[in-house]
């Protein structure tokens, strides 16, 4: 399991190791040896101190999140000029509200941190706000003074891997030198999966398994990576070995559900998604992270109506809980299966109208939203053939993207120009741009028709095999893998393929 495992809301966690003391007033001006410094941490009470230090324990090497955001609420009460703990507590915390406050607590009282320490909160704060070129910067000034530190090189990594900056966040891991971080072996295990390396992958879960055998979450990690690389019995295996270690450990019930679903026994998947809701009370953020996977069930069934219903139940519930940003994706959402245009436009107007309230959210993640309701829109007018409308969209698209450096807003302005450039029959165009979305399936299928458009016929059988492989429990991949295998079975499909087309869902956009 990711130490955060909704990523409705694209914000990471930062961490430190930090010496026992608490920091001085000579470690708010000396310059550390980035050989062998740690990240200091500032507090006036040893308490708050101690409680910090094990609500990371716990969070990075054991993903207890409870109990590590209970203790960190702890330690901020005591100190409320804790400014790291505010931090920690912004990014960690399942409550959107919880995190805009502590956010801004923590960038209220940096004063009282040392200077690295203000770089991360400062750093963190950007990201917050999309600004990711001075927020790149600040995690480099970072990385530099502490590149051996094992919590640094942790926040750095999982930064960018919520940023899909798999190899760059490999490289660090590698230069570190790092081998003996639980937390690291299973941040790196999914970024390895992430370019597919999955023998890599597999290699740092077997280390972690054997680094904490009496722990859930190894077994819960292997499960969810041996998934991703198509070996759905033995994920659900380990999923079970999970539960057999905690019976509480409620993710890898909804992991078992969420197997069966891209095994496709979507009947199965439900009754494991009930499962878990009535035997567990889970955090709001969990609850809709699976309640929209179980939502997706009824559309890889070509179950519309219960898709709707169930979507709605989700959209309902966030307009009711103030979380907008969760509202706005749950109708972009359902704006992607639907038959009818105008319909879909219709559920998109309801996202904006989400997403211009901005209750309880980050500003970025706020961003990321409309640039995904935008690439939406532009997908829609490509389809009804409503070329300079997707043109106007494309523009605003490219200038949001310029103005945030945010990679997710970047990646939904290159899929957005790909499929634009598509239509327009500009092939060579299309691939520069489809390129540059490579984890998307709806890029990938006009990716692999666009290679063989241009004659690049082992190109298309390159991408054609990745899309074929894609087990990610998304929506996209539900509307386009599941046919995308069926076709490669069909002889006549297959033909086809080979001649430059890709499979066509009737029900998508």
């Amino acid at each position: 399991m990711f130490s955060k495992l909704s990523r409705i809301a694209v914000l990471s966690v930062v961490a430190g190791s930090w010496p026992a003391s608490l920091a001085t007033a000579q470690q708010m001006t000396q310059t550390p040896n980035p050989q062998t410094a740690v990240l200091p941490l500032t507090s006036k009470s040893s308490e708050a101190r101690r409680l910090v230090d094990e609500a990371w324990t716990l969070y990075i090497d054991r993903v207890e999140q409870a109990q590590s955001i209970e203790k960190l609420r702890q330690a901020v009460k005591i100190d409320r000029d804790f400014a790291m703990g505010h931090e920690l507590l912004a990014q960690i915390s399942l409550d959107s509200a919880e995190q805009v406050r502590e956010q801004a607590k923590a960038f209220a009282r940096r004063k009282h941190a040392t200077q690295a320490e203000q770089t991360v909160i400062e750093w963190y704060q950007d990201a917050s706000d999309a600004k990711l070129i001075p927020a790149i910067t600040k995690m480099n000034d970072v990385l530099s003074q502490y590149p051996h530190d094992k919590w640094v090189v942790w926040m750095t990594t999982w930064w960018l891997m919520t940023q899909t900056q798999y190899e760059r966040s490999i490289a660090i891991y590698e230069r570190s030198g790092i081998t003996d971080s639980a937390g690291l072996m299973n941040n790196m295990g999914y970024n390895y999966a992430g370019i597919r390396a999955f023998n890599k992958a597999f290699a740092q879960m077997d280390k972690y398994v054997a680094e904490m055998p009496g722990d859930p979450n190894p077994q819960d990690s292997y499960a969810e990576i041996l998934r991703m690389a198509g070996h759905f019995h033995q994920s659900v295996e380990h999923y079970r070995a999970a539960l057999a270690i905690n019976p509480e450990f409620y993710a890898s019930q909804f992991g078992v559900a969420d197997t069966y679903s891209l095994m496709g026994d979507q009947v199965r998947a439900r009754k494991e998604y009930e499962i878990g809701f009535k035997k567990f009370s889970i955090p709001q953020q969990h609850w809709i992270l699976w309640k929209t996977r179980e939502a997706g069930t009824f559309v890889r069934e070509g179950n519309y109506a219960g898709a709707d219903r169930a979507f709605q139940e989700i959209a309902d519930h966030a307009r009711a809980e103030h979380v907008d940003q969760i509202e706005a994706d749950t109708y972009r959402q359902m704006a992607m299966y639907q038959q009818n245009p105008q319909h879909a436009l219709a559920l998109l107007d309801r996202a904006d109208a989400a997403v211009r309230q901005g209750k309880n959210a980050m500003k970025a993640a706020i961003v990321e939203e409309s640039a995904q309701i935008l690439r939406l829109r532009v997908e829609l007018a490509v389809k009804t053939g409503r070329l300079e409308t997707a043109r106007s969209l494309v523009a605003r698209l490219s200038e949001m993207s310029e103005g945030s450096h945010d990679k997710l807003v970047e990646v939904a302005y290159e899929g957005a120009a790909g499929a634009l450039c598509y239509a327009s029959k500009k092939y060579d165009d299309a691939i520069s741009h489809l390129e540059e979305d490579p984890n998307n399936p709806l890029s990938l299928k006009l990716l692999a028709a666009a290679y063989q458009k241009t004659g690049y016929r082992a190109g298309a059988k390159r991408i054609n095999e990745t899309l074929s492989n894609l087990n990610e429990p998304t929506l996209e991949q539900a509307l386009v893998v599941p046919a995308f295998r069926k076709c490669f079975e069909d002889p006549a499909c297959n033909g086809s393929l080979n001649a430059g087309s890709t499979p066509k869902l009737r029900h998508t956009l």
